[in-house]
């Protein structure tokens, strides 16, 4: 059956069969004093992600991460068996992630001013404290990962 579908689709859609992607895995989390996201995003680095606010108050967290599609040699991997000037052919790669870009819709509570974000052991991290007087201001800006 599957090829069936593989034949009626791969002239239309050729990337479909063979592109992978994977989506992290997001965990919303609410306490008194502030809202915390965690994105999964094992192999990842701070550099492969985006966190913005935007000038309409929406949290922006994209990543893109481009991995080599061919089997061409590589660099040493840095495992202990490996010495330093020792390429790599891969046989099979499956390693591979293209771009995610989720939008979070921030409650008017959140203090646009106080949020930070960190990166560690794999889980993205970012806390949006609860402001407790006046509404801020909704403005554009950059947030920087730890």
């Amino acid at each position: 059956m599957p090829s069936v579908f593989a034949d009626l689709f791969a002239d239309q859609w050729p990337e479909l069969w063979t592109r992978r992607t994977t989506t992290p895995q997001i965990n919303v989390i609410e306490t008194d004093k502030k809202f915390k996201i965690e994105i999964a995003a094992p192999g990842m680095s701070k550099d492969d992600f985006k966190v913005e606010l935007n000038a309409d108050g929406q949290l922006v967290v994209c990543l893109d991460k481009e991995t080599e599609k061919d089997g061409k040699s590589g660099e040493c991997c840095g495992d202990k068996d490996c010495e330093k000037d020792e390429k790599h052919h891969y046989l099979r790669r499956e390693f591979t992630y293209s771009s995610f870009c989720q939008i979070f819709n921030l409650p008017e509570s959140v203090d646009r001013e106080k949020i930070e974000a960190k990166m560690k052991h794999g889980v993205l991290r970012i806390k949006l404290p609860k402001k407790s007087g006046a509404e801020a201001e909704k403005v554009a800006k950059m947030i920087a990962i730890e």
